[in-house]
């Protein structure tokens, strides 16, 4: 999912699909074999909707299959999204950080290393030459 052509239609398809279903995306991390969203939506229903719609429509768009076709070569995915409610204030400002942290792993400016000793993208930032 990180091949430039992917993260441009991923890109792409995420921000039609939020707006189509009324999602706001506060932030957003595509690391590879799955992403991170902190979203926030008006109602339940509209929420599932847009995770259903999204979740297929990448798989399709990135192999390039057709919704008939799908079954033929396996699953896309490997599990179901995980999802949690967060609170505004600390709880937000946290999963904020932990979703920019991971998209500055994915692009390889820190380490797994790193981010298990607890260094954060706020960090890196502050901690950057120049």
């Amino acid at each position: 999912m990180l091949h430039p052509r992917n993260v441009r239609v991923i890109e792409g398809f995420l921000s039609a699909v939020a707006k189509k279903w009324g999602i706001r995306i506060h932030e957003r991390a595509n690391v590879g074999n799955h992403l991170h969203l902190l979203i926030r939506a008006r109602s339940r229903g509209e929420f599932q909707a847009f995770l259903r719609e999204l979740s297929g429509g990448i798989a399709m768009r990135v192999t390039g299959s057709r919704k008939s076709l799908a079954i033929l070569g396996g699953r896309f995915w490997d599990e179901l999204a995980y999802t949690r409610a967060v609170s505004w204030g600390r709880d937000f400002t946290r999963v904020a950080a932990y979703i920019v942290t991971n998209l500055f792993e994915a692009a390889g400016l820190i380490s797994a290393r790193d981010k298990s000793r607890g260094l954060r993208a706020r960090q890196i930032v502050s901690e950057a030459p120049g």
